[in-house]
């Protein structure tokens, strides 16, 4: 069986980052130096914050999209055009 095309979809702020969680895309990656990726689940909590597993070490971070920029790699990732998720 073939396999499925999949194109990979950058995120670049977080209004995008919001309307993938809510579109059911949970498995993103930031892309580092090398080629290699840290793999994270980010999903949306009831109040609004993004709730982001960590696979490397397996930690939850509970952010607001502001945090995202403070206390994650994630906003910086969004600025540099390497956080992608996988339609």
């Amino acid at each position: 069986m073939p396999l499925k095309n999949k194109i990979m979809q950058q995120i670049l702020n977080t209004r995008q980052l919001r309307q993938a969680v809510s579109r059911g895309q949970h498995e993103f990656k930031v892309m580092l130096n090398g080629g290699i990726y840290s793999r994270k689940t980010i999903r949306l909590l009831a109040d609004g914050r993004f709730r982001i597993l960590n696979h490397i070490d397996e930690t939850v971070q509970k952010l607001s999209g502001r945090q995202l920029h403070t206390k994650s790699i994630i906003g910086q990732a969004m600025k540099q055009g390497a956080l992608i998720v996988s339609p």
